[in-house]
């Protein structure tokens, strides 16, 4: 129990430190405040992140780093328009496609994506009142595709034309209170644009005036405002890809197990606690049950373990507590559990994967493990 509240009050010194935080930029205002920096162990204060969007040209999705062509934007100096940026996932950074919780495995190479970044501390000007060139935000925390994107906003395309013998979309942004964009955009469309109709696939035939769509794009700004890849033309369709991709992302947790942060380990009792990260489908949680067991591989920020199928510990689970998410990145979900053994990597601090007793937890991928 007084290890309980010592966890307990560390999340309540973290919350009362973030109030006390000197107040930090968000884009667009206050822009003579230093951006938030990050902090080892701590997870960031919602709505601290820099939103850069881009396209997805390059990935090592073992690793969870990539590289983006950024977006066009005023500003920018046109000498530096379309130079890649690399990225790396922060350990309790997320992912999303088609409204679904992704890995970066299931994004295609040319996925256009909004993201959210931190700067890197190593990068970062140490001069006070130095401004942080846009460069050296590459520690992403989101990011997501269009249709996610989009689609968490509640906004929607209305289709005004479609004209396919010259190649265009006209379309004008929906927000959720069904208020239209000042101005319509055009997109380009062709042969190579995907359909989703029903529970299968339609043609730019099906498209018509009036239609209320989500889509996907790439070459945004580097040609015009972009071209099409996917449009979804009802919410028969869209439920159908993000319940598609939902299984997908299911099946890759529970083989892998849900990341998080140690944050309390009882050494004389041998129980550890770990604060699980956000972005992943919640349903995953039911799985952990105070009359169940879990296991656990220590694991590197990159969320890579070593050799999982030999390194888990296994122990009975004795508490799953659903709180208040404090903190980007933070999903709320804390597992207590008693390994049979305290493995080195079980300290505070220290990254895991958890997984569920009824959960197999299986030899992964030779390239995917640390070991050897």
């Amino acid at each position: 129990m007084s290890r309980l509240l010592a966890v307990i009050c560390l999340f309540a010194l973290a919350e009362s430190t973030w109030a006390a935080e000197p107040p930090f930029r968000t884009d667009g205002v206050d822009e003579k405040l230093p951006w938030f920096q990050l902090k080892p162990g701590e997870f960031p204060p919602e709505g601290s992140a820099h939103a850069v969007s881009g396209e997805l040209i390059a990935i090592d999705h073992v690793n969870r780093t990539g590289m983006l062509r950024p977006d066009r934007d005023d500003t920018q100096r046109r000498g530096d328009w379309d130079i890649a940026r690399p990225f790396v996932m922060l350990s309790f950074g997320s992912l999303s496609y088609h409204g679904a919780p992704a890995e970066l495995r299931d994004i295609p190479i040319g996925t256009h994506l909004h993201g959210q970044f931190y700067a890197d501390p190593q990068l970062t000007p140490t001069k006070k009142g130095q401004p942080t060139p846009p460069a050296t935000f590459t520690r992403a925390i989101k990011l997501e595709d269009d249709f996610s994107f989009h689609t968490r906003q509640g906004r929607m395309w209305r289709v005004d034309a479609i004209q396919t013998d010259m190649g265009t979309l006209t379309v004008t942004g929906i927000d959720k209170a069904g208020k239209a964009d000042a101005k319509p955009i055009t997109f380009k469309v062709g042969p190579t644009t995907r359909v989703w109709k029903g529970k299968g696939f339609g043609t730019l035939a099906d498209v018509a005036a009036g239609q209320s769509v989500q889509v996907n794009l790439t070459v945004c700004t580097l040609k015009g405002s972009g071209r099409v890849t996917d449009i979804w033309l009802d919410a028969d369709s869209r439920t159908a890809a993000t319940a598609h991709q939902s299984e997908v992302h299911r099946l890759f947790q529970r083989e892998h197990g849900l990341a998080g942060w140690v944050v309390a380990v009882d050494n004389k009792k041998g129980i550890v606690d770990v604060m699980l990260f956000g972005g992943f489908d919640p349903k995953l949680v039911d799985a952990f049950t105070p009359q169940g067991t879990a296991a656990a591989a220590v694991a590197e920020d990159s969320l890579r373990t070593w050799d999982q199928i030999n390194d888990v510990k296994r122990g009975p689970v004795l508490g799953v507590t659903r709180g208040e998410a404090v903190g980007a990145g933070n999903s709320g979900v804390r597992v207590q559990f008693k390994p049979s053994s305290l493995l080195e990597g079980y300290r505070p601090g220290r990254v895991v994967r958890l997984f569920s007793g009824d959960w197999k937890v299986d030899d992964l991928p030779r390239e995917e493990r640390l070991y050897p």
